[in-house]
């Protein structure tokens, strides 16, 4: 051996080393609150899925339900059962005179009626409301009545 190298000592075997329960009490209540979690996690959507075809079927329910409701409207208001009910309430068909037809612009309804040709653009102009508002309504008979 070289004079300049001191002497190797021999090193001590390292101490007895104790288990380490903290850590792995730690990490097992760690993987089990996560374990909990994602298991609860399961049920929650489970349970939505569940609500969630509930409603679906509910709104079915309802869609038909609805449709039912608009074919019973459409039978209730059809002029023929109308006709029918209108008797017994005393109600029968309008004499000449008295049905009035309000509008704002009485030339138009008054070549609807007669079927003459509509206001020209020049008089449709004239007619048009100023910035004062609206001219008032015009209400005109319709029948035979003079």
């Amino acid at each position: 051996m070289p004079a300049d190298r001191p002497a190797r000592q021999p090193v001590p075997p390292p101490a007895p080393r104790r288990p380490h329960w903290g850590l792995a009490v730690a990490s097992t209540v760690a993987v089990a609150v996560g374990l909990i979690f994602v298991a609860w996690a399961k049920m929650e959507t489970v349970q939505i899925t569940y609500r969630i075809a509930e409603l679906r079927t509910e709104e079915q329910d309802l869609a038909n339900e609805q449709r039912r409701l608009r074919a019973e409207l459409a039978e209730l208001r059809s002029p023929p059962r109308l006709d029918a009910l209108a008797p017994a309430l005393g109600l029968g068909k309008p004499d000449a005179g008295q049905v009035f037809v309000v509008t704002e612009d009485p030339d138009a309804l008054e070549a609807a009626l007669h079927g003459a040709d509509a206001p020209s653009a020049d008089a449709a102009s004239a007619d048009a409301p100023s910035a004062d508002g609206p001219p008032p309504a015009a209400a005109t008979p319709t029948g035979d009545s003079p």
